[in-house]
């Protein structure tokens, strides 16, 4: 076999074993994919046993015609077709020619569907067949080689646990459906029949439900529900037609309600009293001539946001007299409890099932948040009977808050199930009517507002300028649910449905239920998911070591200079007291009234390296509690740069805020000192800090306490507060524009990171360390091996070592990366140096790192406007290997801006990204792949 297909069918494999119970769709058209590969044919159809019916049904076919051959079904308890024969016999079997076979129900298919030539292979679990598999041809003879048939069969043998596994979830929930349907019609016979009893004068009484009327369109018909007669020869007489048509002038219903069961004629808004029935256009002439009934009175049951029909509720009398306004009120209110018995005794069932499902899933590992929400969605789908899903997660991104389900690149953060229907779900905006109508969505309607919205037919929703984005055409319902942690939306459940007004109340209430019961559980994995990353990034700054430097300190604090020697003598020190602190918080709930909370203050000129510093104290106190608290857990951390934000963004950042609290605030939001609660935060540029900020966080540092924006509810946090600053503070406090009782409180603890000057005999390690952690970034693919680092010449480092650096660390890590660009062999050099060096700007202007930046994307943009490439061979895949950074990319794209790309689209088409942003659906897709890259992962403004 072809290895390329060989590693295929090994993928798809793992992928159908990987699914749960409830995904039967995914995986068997992951098979019908398997079929392809392995035999090229396009066409195949899936027997699966199913003794709820007592027939093999089509759970699968693909190909021309293929929702008409899921139609047909075949009896478990014969051999009369061949399907049914190798079911039970367990043996394959191929036709050359269904026409000529001699079995009447294989010749109707090949006259309906055109398939001549058929192989026909029996599906076995535990010994016992529960399925075939059908490949077709609509060409006679055209039959599967055996080196086809051998690897067919291998796949099939290593997937059947898992078909047969769902096969039986997914009968178990079609039987819990018929229970759920049984209990509705059995309660609706109950009311039906109290009411004949309860006014002499009726002399039948019906519930009438919509019911789909057979195809995708959304059109229905009215079901009778239940019915009641005294005569039971009545009763079945009324139910000789069980279906309703309402189809326009079908029948009398039809005046009112139309095909999608929707209320047209405001008539039918109030009661109904129709006194002589023989006068009206009736679908069921014979109730007036065989039964004799006169007189009709209508109670609705309806929705009253989209005037759908929910129940219609008649009552009939051979008489023509008027009900009195006491038999109306004791009608209609029977009526609406009719209703109420129909939707909530008929799902309580579901509910329980609902409960048990999702708590086994609770109590389940899982390895990360996707395969966790992907197990509920897939639940959640199945359970609700809808036709696809997702899970977003709320995020912020670019100053805004966004729900997304999949990165750019396609990779899940949240959920998707049935993902053929949903091939891409782009970022979407969170808000409502504030947002412009064609980024509004149902989704971002929901995680803004914290209540569910129930799309009931995307056209109307699209065409009325409501919350509704399209991602495909097909998609006629939806229906959206918050997941709400402490006050919190921080995810969205999303059905959708092929059909208009699909979905109910009563689907509502079960996901509510199944967004309460995860809310809690996903907010600790995503806390986790997101302190392990953090951590992760930490620790990959401190983690690397260069084999040829020696003056390594506690992780890799670098230097033998007596300046190094005092911050690792300060993180020696402080550490271990600090930690102590830090375990009370763990042990105790006492409120930090009479101490405050410890803080510390780094000082330091631009770039020497103070956000390095703490990590190095963050390190060392995780190790402390990894070795006494939690040895699998990690101390939690948060960083912010106070310069990044202004006014009260400042303090939301921090503290958080209310939803309203001011333009943008969709919903709740933790500040960083309550995410951190019980670890560290890092403040950045603390001198830039605004008035109301500096107080709060005084307020903070004396008890703990703080205030969200928009609120007035005392919150309370423990966190070791790490501040830092390039600026003079002293002379900040002079000016009026730092208090000075925060900076004593701040300053309790600190410590100056010296400049590159001050320790110039740490140089040479440093910039050997640098060079070679660049150098994993930025490494060809084909220089694997450690000795491929390139190594500065001694002259290179002396003249490091000499040089004036005024950007520090920064400055140095700059030069590195010109010279590891820009070097001719493995040795960089004193003249490699030199050139960096005459190549920097005068002192005030452009670092070296911004003026490389520029040039290299000035490089990448003319190659793109030269024709030498696009936007994805030029960027996009460079990035993707590491050989370009986020700031190159930013770059390019404000060059792209300066040549009169104004807009998104125009960016997109200057830069070659895409030919028509508004074209094809394949434009539009490759498109929205470029604009979330650019939101999502360079993160642009």
């Amino acid at each position: 076999m072809d290895p390329f297909v060989s590693a295929q069918l090994v993928l798809l494999t793992n992928r159908i074993n990987a699914y749960g119970k409830e995904n039967l769709d995914d995986i068997l058209h992951a098979l019908a994919e398997a079929v392809h590969l392995i035999t090229g044919r396009s066409s195949c159809r899936l027997y699966l046993e199913d003794l709820t019916s007592g027939s093999l049904i089509c759970a699968l076919a693909t190909g021309r015609q293929a929702e008409e051959i899921r139609q047909q079904s075949f009896p478990i308890n014969t051999v009369d077709c061949v399907v049914s024969q190798v079911y039970h016999s367990h043996e394959e079997q191929q036709l050359a020619d269904l026409k000529t076979a001699g079995i009447e129900l294989e010749q109707q298919l090949a006259e309906r569907f055109s398939i001549r030539a058929s192989y026909y292979l029996p599906l076995h679990h535990h010994g016992r067949a529960v399925g075939v598999l059908c490949i077709d041809s609509r060409r006679k003879n055209q039959l599967l080689e055996p080196e086809q048939c051998r690897p067919l069969r291998s796949f099939i043998d290593g997937i059947m646990s898992a078909i047969d596994q769902a096969r039986l979830y997914h009968q178990q929930m079609v039987l819990a459906r018929w229970v759920d349907e049984a209990k509705k019609k059995e309660a609706a016979f109950c009311m039906v029949q109290s009411a004949v009893r309860l006014i002499d004068k009726l002399a039948l009484a019906a519930v009438l439900v919509p019911c789909p009327a057979g195809s995708d369109n959304g059109e229905e018909m009215l079901q009778i529900l239940a019915s009641y007669a005294e005569q039971r020869e009545d009763k079945q007489a009324y139910e000789t037609q069980r279906l309703i048509d309402l189809g326009p002038g079908k029948s009398l219903l039809s005046r009112y309600i139309n095909s999608n069961g929707v209320i047209v004629d405001e008539t039918l808004l109030e009661p109904l009293y129709l006194p002589t029935l023989s006068e009206e256009f009736l679908q069921k002439r014979y109730l007036t001539e065989e039964l004799g009934l006169r007189s009709l009175y209508v109670v609705p049951r309806y929705d009253p946001r989209t005037r759908r029909v929910i129940c219609l509720v008649n009552y009939y009398s051979r008489g023509s007299d008027h009900f009195t306004e006491f038999e109306k009120g004791l009608l209609e209110a029977h009526a609406e409890m009719a209703q109420r018995v129909i939707q909530e005794i008929g799902d309580e069932h579901m509910e329980i099932q609902v409960l048990a499902e999702i708590n086994d899933l609770l109590q389940e590992k899982f390895e990360g948040v996707s395969p966790f929400l992907n197990s509920v969605l897939s639940k959640a789908t199945e359970l609700i009977g809808a036709d696809a899903g997702s899970i977003a997660l709320v995020r912020k991104t670019g100053g805004e808050s966004w729900l997304v389900v999949e990165e750019a690149d396609g990779s899940l953060v949240g959920a998707k199930s049935k993902q053929r229907l949903k091939k891409h779900i782009p970022l979407l905006r969170i808000g409502g009517n504030e947002l412009p109508p064609d980024v509004r969505s149902m989704t971002g309607f929901v995680a803004a507002s914290g209540r569910p919205y129930l799309v009931v037919d995307s056209v109307e929703e699209k065409r009325s300028g409501g919350y509704y984005y399209e991602i495909t055409d097909i998609i006629r319902s939806e229906l959206g649910v918050p997941v709400i942690c402490e006050e919190e939306v921080i995810a969205v459940i999303c059905l959708d449905s092929l059909r208009p007004y699909y979905f109910t109340d009563e689907h509502i209430r079960i996901l509510q239920i199944i967004g309460r019961m995860i809310a809690r559980h996903l907010a600790d994995m995503l806390h986790i998911e997101q302190l392990t990353s953090e951590v992760h990034r930490l620790g990959s700054d401190v983690d690397y070591k260069d084999p040829k430097v020696s003056s390594y300190k506690l992780g890799n604090l670098i230097g033998n200079s007596a300046k190094a020697d005092e911050l690792v003598e300060f993180i020696q020190k402080v550490t271990p007291p600090l930690f102590n602190r830090i375990t009370m918080w763990f042990n105790s709930d006492v409120r930090e009234a009479t101490l405050g909370l410890p803080s510390l203050l780094i000082t330091g000129a631009t770039g020497s390296g103070k956000e390095f510093l703490f990590n190095s104290i963050y390190s060392r106190l995780n190790d402390f509690y990894r070795e006494k608290i939690s040895d699998k857990g990690e101390l939690p951390v948060k960083k912010t740069n106070i310069a990044a934000y202004s006014g009260e963004l400042t303090y939301s950042e921090l503290f958080g805020h209310k939803r309203g609290a001011f333009t943008g605030a969709h919903a709740d939001r933790k500040g960083i000192l309550e995410e951190a609660h019980g670890g560290l935060v890092f403040l950045d540029e603390i001198g830039d800090a605004d008035p109301k900020t500096q107080v709060q966080l005084l307020r903070f540092l004396d008890n703990g306490g703080f205030v969200r924006l928009g609120e007035n509810l005392t919150r309370y946090a423990r966190v070791l507060l790490v501040a830092a600053t390039n600026k003079d503070l002293g002379q900040l406090i002079r000016e009026g524009r730092f208090r000075e009782d925060l900076y004593h409180r701040l300053s309790e603890l600190s410590i100056e990171v010296p400049s590159l000057n001050d320790r110039r005999e740490d140089i040479p390690d440093l910039a050997t360390h640098f060079l070679g952690k660049l150098y994993q970034v930025y490494k060809p693919a084909d220089e694997q091996e450690e000795d491929d680092t390139p190594i500065l010449s001694r002259a290179a480092r002396d003249l490091l070592t000499r040089h004036n650096f005024t950007g520090n660390i920064r400055e140095l890590r700059s030069i590195l990366v010109r010279a590891l660009f820009f070097r001719n062999g493995p040795v960089i050099t004193e003249q490699d140096i030199e050139r960096v060096l005459i190549a920097q700007a005068p002192p005030g202007s452009t670092a070296t790192a911004e003026q490389l930046t520029g040039k290299v994307a000035r490089e990448l943009l003319e190659a793109i406007l030269q024709g030498e490439g696009d936007f994805w061979q030029t960027v996009h895949e460079p990035f993707s290997e590491k050989r370009i950074s986020r700031d190159v990319v930013a770059k390019v794209v404000d060059l792209a801006r300066t040549q009169g790309a104004n807009s998104m689209p125009q960016v997109a088409t200057l830069l070659k990204a895409c030919s028509d942003p508004a074209g094809d659906d394949e434009q539009r897709r490759i498109f929205y792949k470029f604009k979330n890259f650019l939101y999502k992962t360079i993160k642009l403004g």
